[in-house]
């Protein structure tokens, strides 16, 4: 169960999209007898859901991203900054923990978007507040639809104080919520398709068009307006992401191109997490797709979802007109 789903970031195009579970489109040749339809409904893996525009998941630290363009963007902490991870953060009454419960030790926001360390952002979470975070993620686009071409597409949500406010009551929720918004878990919920524009964005240093289905067709213009600097550490990191002998995507890496990505692992609460890889490939320096990738119950995003872009990405190379 999942979705995957490729762009070309330089027009918006739509090259693969993919829902899984799906059904055979035969059997929509003539009436749908009543049994098979009841049966689609009732099975619980939900065929009918088109995953890549209509399934709602935590994007989990493929969202760091985020946060670290906004550290730079608006000098919040040096890129060099560092924090020590022990493979637990301490808030309040609470205990945070980092994926590597042993700890990633000293870390400066390269590393910690290398290796993804929780703890990292955690920290960094008190450097920014709640309404510079949620207006960065929202101009990254998330929250909103992407606008392609098909019907059906899910906004997901963007928490802000006044939705923590109406589900939570408004001393229901503190600075403890937003350790878990850094890091894409909690009440953070947003579409395949989203998370790939996303990538896009990275790719072009912030200027792609809207995704479609219908080859060749103008469609309006994506943009993220950041400095240079900002866009070239992004870059840079999710570079170091796949490429580093330590970096938690170096399952997808491959010869000939220059994939850039980043994992994530989306806390499920009912099962087993989610695995996500979201990237780009470049050739010759020239971006050639995005992708976002997610199995449902997968585990971490460095393996299932990692090796399934690898794929993707070596075809992608071997069949570039900038070869």
């Amino acid at each position: 169960k999942g979705a995957v789903v490729v762009l070309a970031p330089t027009t918006g195009e739509v090259l693969a999209f993919h829902s899984a579970p799906d059904y055979n489109l035969n059997s929509f040749a003539g009436p749908v007898p009543i049994e098979l339809w009841e049966s689609w409904n009732s099975d619980p893996d939900k065929p009918l859901l088109n995953r890549v525009v209509q399934g709602l998941y935590p994007p989990g630290s493929t969202l760091k991203l985020v946060a670290a363009a906004l550290a730079v963007e608006k000098k919040k902490v040096s890129t060099e900054w560092k924090v020590h991870c022990s493979g637990v953060y301490g808030f309040g009454d609470r205990d945070f923990h980092c994926w590597n419960t042993a700890g990633h030790g000293e870390v400066n926001l390269n590393l910690a978007i290398q290796q993804s360390c929780n703890v990292y952002f955690y920290h960094l979470m008190q450097k920014l507040s709640f309404e510079e975070w949620r207006e960065m993620v929202e101009q990254f686009h998330f929250g909103e639809q992407a606008g392609i071409d098909i019907s059906g597409e899910k906004r997901g949500n963007v928490p802000n104080k006044e939705y923590m406010n109406s589900r939570y009551g408004r001393y229901g929720w503190a600075a403890g919520n937003l350790l878990t918004f850094i890091i894409g878990q909690g009440d953070v919920l947003v579409t395949p398709l989203q998370v790939a524009q996303f990538m896009s964005l990275i790719a072009t240093g912030g200027n792609t068009y809207q995704p479609h289905l219908v080859k060749n067709q103008e469609t309006s213009q994506v943009q993220v307006h950041l400095k240079k600097k900002t866009w070239n550490f992004i870059q840079k990191a999710a570079w170091n992401v796949v490429n580093h002998k330590e970096g938690t995507g170096k399952q997808a890496a491959v010869k000939g191109g220059e994939a850039h990505g980043k994992t994530g692992t989306a806390q499920n609460p009912h099962g087993d997490d989610h695995s996500w890889f979201a990237g780009f490939l470049n050739v010759k320096d020239k971006p050639v797709i995005s992708l976002a990738v997610i199995v449902e119950h997968g585990g971490k995003g460095s393996v299932e979802a990692a090796s399934i872009s690898r794929k993707i990405f070596q075809y992608a190379e071997q069949n570039s007109p900038f070869k």
